[in-house]
């Protein structure tokens, strides 16, 4: 188990090696509210970053930055946070390409990307916020949302990281995504394969979609949870992307239980929290001599390093 306590360790006197003619920057998907909100708290905070607030609601992302340069402010820490003037949406993948389009001929560049964004069909209702929904209807757009719009982002942005000099991407997960929820040795199998690819993976989520809507998943080993089958997703992309790019530091972190708009509130974990492992691995310095340990590809809870499997 790889923990990242170093990091805490070393915070107030991190060496980072950012340019000294901009700040880097930071492109958070989902930043208006909960989880992703905080994350942009947190890096906007530093420094050398600038933080963007993606979503799929330019008012809402306006309003989240405003509220914490106010907060800054009022705390007398400066944080650099903007809203991205355009939504991005991972159900349209023309607002994902024009988003992305933005960032490019303002910034240039992505150093770190946070997908945080996502929904979960926590009741039939989304809390009252979407008409009720059958569980065989909930797949199709929980995995074209979770992951297929993730995994765009992720590759659009893909040629803004590497004009990066320590690019990185962290993949916000879920403990319902954890190995455990399959019921077959063989998925787990081609899950954890060191061989499965991205067009591989996203076949295996366009056939649990399928195995739902003819009601045929639970003989096949799937499990009764989209959400948790996106989430499976996310970490399994996550661990053939950092093996696909060396170069980069991918990595997936579950930040627990929070309380936020997509449970009701019923969390347990402030979202201030579960913003913190991600905001470390956002700064954390990678190592440049050659046998330093690349952190990568890996999945984290708490600031440590966890199983897939979470036992």
């Amino acid at each position: 188990m790889l923990a990242i306590t170093f990091i805490l360790l070393a915070l107030p006197t991190f060496t980072l090696s950012f340019s000294t003619s901009a700040k880097k920057i930071a492109l958070i998907t989902g930043g208006n509210k909960g989880i992703g909100k905080e994350i942009a708290r947190r890096i906007g905070t530093e420094p050398d970053f600038t933080a963007i607030i993606a979503s799929r609601n330019v008012d809402l992302a306006r309003a989240a930055a405003d509220e914490l340069i106010a907060d800054g402010q009022t705390e007398g820490c400066e944080c650099d946070v903007i809203a991205l003037p355009v939504p991005l949406d991972l159900l349209e993948p023309k607002s994902i390409s024009n988003a992305v389009d933005f960032v490019e001929k303002e910034y240039g560049v992505v150093d770190v990307l946070v997908n945080n964004a996502a929904i979960c069909f926590n009741d039939p209702t989304l809390y009252g916020k979407v008409d009720h929904t059958p569980f065989e209807k909930q797949a199709g757009i929980t995995i074209q949302t979770n992951y297929f719009g993730t995994l765009q982002v992720t590759q659009s942005c893909m040629p803004l990281l590497k004009k990066s000099a320590s690019p990185r991407i962290i993949n916000i997960a879920s403990a319902a995504g954890r190995l455990t929820i399959l019921r077959s040795q063989s998925l787990v199998d081609t899950f954890t394969s060191d061989t499965l690819t991205i067009p591989h993976l996203s076949d295996l989520m366009k056939q649990f979609v399928s195995d739902v809507e003819d009601g045929s998943h639970s003989t096949k080993g799937w499990p009764n949870t989209c959400y948790g089958v996106s989430k499976l997703g996310i970490i399994a992309m996550t661990r053939i992307l950092a093996r696909e790019n060396p170069n980069m530091m991918i990595n997936s972190v579950d930040p627990g239980y929070c309380k936020t708009d997509q449970n009701n509130n019923q969390g347990v974990v402030d979202p201030v929290d579960g913003a913190y492992t991600p905001y470390l691995l956002a700064l954390m310095d990678q190592g440049e001599e050659e046998d330093d340990e690349v952190v990568s590809g890996l999945h984290f809870y708490e600031e440590a390093e966890i199983p897939w499997s979470y036992q």
